[in-house]
């Protein structure tokens, strides 16, 4: 059981905010980071002090915190107006307190006499325990906290503690919960009308908590309205949700709450005496809905159809209607339905590493987040860049979806995944916005996007907003892979046929014919490498430009396209460059200035290589030389795997690994695949584990800000793609693979779908086992040998 454990041994100041971030419990709609129920520390919550951007987004040191805790509470979609930051995640209201004093004395893990700390998160069970002795000068009690999010019912959290009275007399304690909706969003108050971006507004609240009953308190806080304005008309409009929450609250002891009003918050408190040997059992129960919700019960297909076709969803139910259809369930029914929900989705994702526990635990720490993340049914929104679990980067959507999120779900389960992909099909019109914006015809995905499609990059970070265009070739290519292993009618539907021609238009404009040229350019684009900006013919932005172009001309007829418009994308997709190095043919260059930048001088320049190279480099130096913040060209390999030979791949690697910082929790990813490829096991491995951990590792920042959930969507793929060797479905038509096992691990298993069908692969050292679940024959390549596997059958291949 330890295997789905993470464990917090003792409670401490300096890693208090990553045990936050990884305890993070979630059910897809509702998500709420891992703080203490009694606010351990008393940060504020409530400080308004706008977050300001800063140029060089690379420049941080995620190691510097300056509180103990962070209180977070998420429901993906519900963003709103940040005066400097554009739209961003709102955090709201915090309804999981529960603070117990005796005799005035505060329950305080940093400050009280506190002895036997444990806090666990199960990752089997999605739920977190918190246990300890707490010695007051009344007594001694054994204290024990428990919380879940349920997944069975999405928008309801259950809690429980228990204080056990171990001394020789009885205790008094009083309970104080509630619910506190005075919360900050990177320091923006997105409760008062309009926050800071009109100053000359009367600022009406726009929050209100009260009682509604003996003992439920009830929030209602609306986020603030902003309108994108063109021309002097408004063309979309953000912000304006509603959210309620009730929390209830409960005891095995008979007691009258007592409501306690505050200032934008509402509590109750209760006294109870506890006989010696016996126990005080605290339940309270929460349930969040939104304005923006759609019924939780569709099915995922259902749900992404509908949107596609423009159907009203029916409404969720209210939170007292939640909370009421919960009422005749205990606790530990509740918890039953919740742990059955789980199982389900495990048995459709595990990885078992056997040999290694600790990469097992990293394995499956990022699944969890993973699983967590998805909203079911719901394509209006993707998964954020920090798993829902902290909102410093603002609750948006990057190129993160597509190429490190769509592949676990595709290849787990692929009707999650098409809410992920159809993300980008209900967000069109704000990438068609976008590229109006700057005089293009057609549809520019945003670099950094919203819920509705709004590219929310700040100003200040214009190279990273305006040049690191290949996020709309990205889309392209994750549209091709869902419908590689899943049915290519996909890429005919109208709706999906429209973005794939919008997005071509607006590569017809974005290049450039260079005078004396017989071949269209990308000017000015940044790839994969924040490093390396504003350069010419950059090789990964080119080749995903013309493998999109290729699908537009394949598929345009679908959505729109005319044929001259079709023969033009064609053009444009052969005669793009791949720049190759003059003196060696198998290397691919970065782009066409790479070889002639300044060499890097690490060793003057990089004062501790256990922070980022940008730390110590300014931007205009970095922007100078041959540096790499991560995979790059080497991204691009991976990518099309089959498309290079292992030469290509080793000159690749040869060449860009001596310049490559890593400095990007993503970098290591594509290089341990890739290493893997070419038989540098010891590298692969190395690679492996300087990714699988990033959250684990609370002592240097983990998760403090956030899950790396691209990173998590990445450790999976090392070890499909990688350690097995499988080539995704747009590599090859036939399932194929060519383990390599570390020689740390004895045996890897796990669940795979293949174009619709259900396989279970495991192997060792020696041999190969896949079970075909499904109700048909399937073909396989394994190390070479093709065979077919009969339904409902498995085969061994000896390696």
């Amino acid at each position: 059981m330890k295997k789905w454990i993470l464990t917090e041994t003792e409670f401490k100041a300096n890693t208090a905010l990553a045990y936050e971030g990884l305890f993070t419990l979630g059910s897809g709609y509702l998500h709420t980071r891992g703080s203490l129920e009694e606010n351990a520390g008393n940060d504020p919550q409530n400080i308004t002090a706008p977050k300001q951007p800063i140029a060089n987004a690379s420049n941080f040191d995620h190691a510097a915190q300056v509180v103990v805790s962070k209180w977070g509470t998420y429901v993906p979609g519900v963003f709103a107006r940040h005066p400097y930051m554009n739209e961003e995640i709102v955090n709201l209201p915090y309804f999981l307190s529960i603070e117990p004093r005796v005799s005035g004395e505060k329950l305080d893990a940093l400050t009280g006499k506190i002895s036997d700390y444990s806090r666990v998160l199960n990752m089997k069970t999605a739920s977190v325990e918190r246990n300890l002795t707490w010695k007051t000068a009344e007594g001694n009690l054994q204290v024990k906290f428990e919380r879940f999010i349920s997944g069975a019912r999405p928008h309801l959290s259950v809690q429980k503690a228990i204080f056990k009275n171990i001394s020789e007399k009885p205790i008094k304690i009083s309970i104080k919960s509630g619910i506190d909706a005075d919360i900050r969003t990177n320091g923006e108050d997105h409760f008062i009308e309009g926050g800071f971006l009109n100053p000359d507004i009367n600022k009406k609240l726009q929050c209100d908590v009260s009682q509604i009953s003996v003992n439920q308190i009830k929030s209602v806080v609306t986020t603030n309205i902003f309108e994108y304005k063109e021309n002097g008309k408004t063309v979309e409009t953000t912000g304006g949700d509603t959210v309620y929450t009730i929390a209830q609250v409960s005891a095995n002891l008979k007691t009258d709450w007592n409501y306690l009003p505050e200032n934008r918050r509402g509590f109750f408190v209760a006294e109870f005496e506890i006989p010696v040997g016996e126990e005080l059992i605290i339940e309270k129960r929460a349930a969040v809905t939104t304005s923006r919700d759609v019924g939780a019960t569709l099915a995922v297909s259902q749900s992404a159809l509908a949107q596609q076709e423009g159907q009203a969803l029916p409404i969720q139910k209210s939170p007292e209607q939640i909370l009421s259809d919960a009422q005749s369930f205990s606790y530990e029914q509740l918890f039953e339905e919740h742990k059955q929900y789980w199982a389900e989705r495990w048995a459709k994702s595990d990885v078992e590493i056997e040999g290694d526990d600790n990469s097992l635990q990293a394995i499956r720490a990022s699944i969890f987040h993973l699983l967590r993340c998805h909203v079911t049914g719901d394509s209006r929104v993707a998964i954020d860049a920090k798993g829902t679990a902290g909102d410093i980067y603002y609750g948006r959507f990057f190129w993160d979806t597509e190429i490190y999120l769509v592949p676990f779900f595709l290849y787990t389960d692929p009707e999650r995944a098409e809410t992920l992909v159809n993300f980008r099909v209900q967000t069109l019109e704000g990438a068609k916005r976008n590229a109006a914006k700057l005089g293009y015809r057609g549809a520019r995905f945003p670099w950094e996007s919203d819920h509705k499609g709004n590219d929310c990059c700040p100003a200040m970070n214009w190279q990273y907003r305006d040049h690191e265009v290949h996020i709309t070739a990205d889309v392209v290519y994750a549209f091709a892979h869902f419908a590689a292993n899943t049915s290519n009618e996909y890429l005919k539907n109208p709706k999906t046929a429209e973005v794939i021609v919008e997005t071509a238009r607006y590569w017809i404009d974005r290049v450039d014919w260079r005078k004396g040229d017989n071949y269209p350019s990308l000017l000015g684009v940044m790839g994969p490498d924040e490093y390396t900006a504003l350069t010419s013919n950059n090789a990964y932005t080119n080749y995903m430009v013309k493998f999109a172009l290729n699908i537009a001309a394949k598929y345009g007829e679908f959505g729109g396209a005319t044929d001259k418009e079709i023969a033009q994308f064609q053009e444009v997709a052969d005669k793009l460059p791949i720049v190759r190095s003059k003196n060696n043919h198998n290397l691919i260059m970065q782009c066409e200035e790479f070889d002639s930048f300044a060499e890097p001088n690490f060793e003057k320049w990089w004062k501790d290589r256990t922070k980022h190279f940008a730390i110590f480099a300014p931007q205009e130096r970095l922007y100078r030389t041959k540096c790499l913040k991560q995979a790059d060209v080497l991204m691009l390999i991976y990518l099309f795997l089959n498309k290079f030979t292992d030469e290509e791949i080793r000159a690749a690697w040869d060449y860009y690994l001596q310049y490559t910082t890593h400095d990007s929790s993503l970098s290591r990813g594509a290089h341990a695949v890739l290493a893997s490829r070419i038989g540098l096991d010891e590298e692969a491995f190395a690679m492996f584990n300087g990714c699988k951990g990033q959250d684990l590792n609370v002592e240097n920042g983990g998760a403090a800000e956030g899950i790396h959930i691209a990173g998590c969507g990445m450790n999976w793929q090392m070890v499909v793609f990688g350690v097995a060797g499988i080539l995704n479905a747009l590599q090859s038509d036939t399932f194929t693979m060519q383990p390599r096992l570390p020689k740390q691990w004895t045996k890897v298993s796990f669940p795979f779908v293949w174009k619709g069908q259900c396989l279970y692969i495991s192997f060792d050292k020696h041999s190969v086992s896949i079970e075909n679940r499904s109700e048909k024959a399937i073909e396989v390549i394994v190390s070479g040998k093709k065979r077919t596997i009969d339904a409902k059958q498995i085969l061994s291949f000896y390696l």
